[in-house]
């Protein structure tokens, strides 16, 4: 039982590094989908009977998924998961032991994310098919199991970007399913029977994500995989349901639908600049630039707020403006992209040692012109950062 204890514990650190679910959608509002493709390892309990056990399963699955982001932070998804484990022909006691296992699980969830993390819950259904087939001298058998199942799942993702196109991504999940069991067989399973009982289930996954700053954007992640079901293995030691875990590498592309395509025009970028007044003879002005419907802080962006925010902290206020490769349309997706954006900038001032309340946010037009600094002689305290939109 220890390397079955040592797979679950691998299980639960991936899930527990994942947490802080496996879906990342995009901002804008619209369709967005992925597909994924992986080669897993089965783990756990293997199938077994009171002859032998097969010591190698492995196979192909993948997912589909498609979703449509509602508003800003909502969204709903329907995914569809197969995987299909088989067993190499494996010789004991002069004889022979086949396994195979596939099953499919289908997912209907509503999401809620925010910039760098989603949760997601909703309803799951599931079918297993397990069964083994043996024959060694004077003796053979099969043995087949039926599962079907439906539950509520929820689960948790994150993307932390690394640079403007380079993340860390994660998940977990988990779910509880009610599942009708069909077991069949001349082998370890004796008494051909109908039941019910619940499968719990447990997911993770933590990889790695290229995604391009085009719109629509598109996405490539890798990473492993870690998947556990209980009470669902066919075993000969007396349960006949162990855990099934399985593991291994995933790869996943990933297109975001949402949002207007770029037009040729569009490839050269567009900034634009806004100022509330133009500022002070003497007081610095920073701008920041951002990518076309990103809201995160680049290589680049991050040195000019280190100096703004060394302005500051030296006691010269900063006049920091927004610059973006897309248009200001005057619509709330517009409006929330921008508040995003001054509030990444505010982070990161935080981040640079300057104080929350020395920095002001606000749309073009609202902030009132920064004082000059006479002599260089303000304090550090009365300094201040605007942050215009």
């Amino acid at each position: 039982m220890a390397p079955i204890g040592k797979l679950i514990a691998l299980a639960g650190l991936l899930a527990a590094l994942a947490a802080p679910a496996s879906a990342q959608v995009p901002e804008q509002q619209g369709f967005f989908g992925n597909i994924d493709g992986r080669w897993m390892w089965l783990g756990g309990d293997r199938i077994s009977s009171n002859s032998g056990t097969a010591p190698v399963t492995n196979g192909p699955g993948g997912q589909m998924l498609i979703g449509y982001k509602l508003d800003l932070h909502w969204d709903m998804a329907l995914a569809g998961d197969v995987q299909g484990l088989l067993s190499t022909l494996t010789q004991f006691r002069n004889g022979t032991l086949s396994v195979d296992t596939n099953h499919q699980h289908f997912d209907l969830e509503a999401g809620y994310s925010r910039d760098w993390w989603r949760v997601n819950a909703g309803l799951r259904g599931i079918h297993y098919r397990q069964g083994a087939v043996y024959s060694i001298p004077g003796s053979s058998g099969a043995d087949m199991r039926e599962m079907y199942g439906i539950g509520p799942k929820v689960g948790v993702g994150v993307r932390v970007p690394v640079s403007e196109s380079w993340a860390v991504v994660g998940g977990a999940d988990a779910a509880l399913l009610y599942t009708s069991f069909a077991d069949t067989g001349g082998g370890v399973v004796l008494n051909n029977a109908s039941y019910w009982q619940f499968v719990p289930q447990l997911s993770g996954e933590l990889g790695v994500s290229w995604r391009s700053s085009d719109m629509p954007s598109f996405a490539f992640t890798t990473g492993a995989r870690v998947a556990t079901s209980f009470s669902t293995t066919i075993t000969s030691d007396g349960s006949r349901q162990g855990s099934l875990v399985e593991y291994g590498p995933f790869v996943r592309i990933s297109y975001n639908f949402a949002g207007p395509s770029r037009s040729q025009r569009m490839a050269v970028r567009e900034e634009r600049e806004i100022w509330t007044n133009a500022p002070p003879t003497g007081t610095p002005r920073y701008v920041v630039h951002f990518g076309y419907e990103r809201s995160d802080i680049g290589l680049v962006a991050a040195s000019v707020i280190r100096q703004a925010a060394e302005d500051v902290r030296r006691g010269r206020p900063a006049n920091i403006a927004i610059a973006s490769a897309d248009r200001d349309d005057g619509s709330d997706h517009s409006r929330a992209l921008s508040q995003r954006r001054a509030e990444a900038i505010r982070a990161t001032l935080a981040s640079d040692g300057v104080s929350p309340s020395q920095v002001d946010i606000a749309a073009a037009g609202e902030l009132p012109a920064l004082a000059p600094v006479a002599g260089g002689t303000q304090q550090a305290a009365n300094a201040r950062a605007q942050i215009t939109f």
